[in-house]
């Protein structure tokens, strides 16, 4: 995936003179910016899906409950180890290499 397709944005124009260093500089700057953006967007993502799985989990354990309410106890902790794993996993991804990809 090029950073174009990562975030939508105006590339830098080289810097009238052809400095070669400001140049470099301007383009690593604009590197570290995208890595952020991406992940962003990855945690977004990762967030948006636990938040879908655990509202899908909420109905199942529900819809259980109204079935065989002796296990809603059990259902309640089966949604909360989900809850519990997904938010891990969601703050782990900010602690990846130091929070850097």
């Amino acid at each position: 995936m090029s950073s174009h397709e990562v975030a939508r944005r105006q590339p830098s124009q080289p810097v009238p003179a052809a400095d070669p260093i400001l140049n470099a500089q301007i383009a690593q700057a604009e590197r570290v910016g995208l890595e952020a953006v991406a992940r962003i967007q990855g945690g977004a993502f990762a967030a948006s899906v636990a938040m879908q799985n655990a509202t899908m989990l909420s109905r199942s354990a529900d819809a259980a409950f109204k079935v065989s309410p002796m296990g809603e106890d059990l259902y309640r902790s089966i949604l909360m180890a989900y809850g519990a794993f997904a938010t891990n996993e969601i703050q782990r991804l900010g602690l990846r290499d130091g929070g850097q990809r």
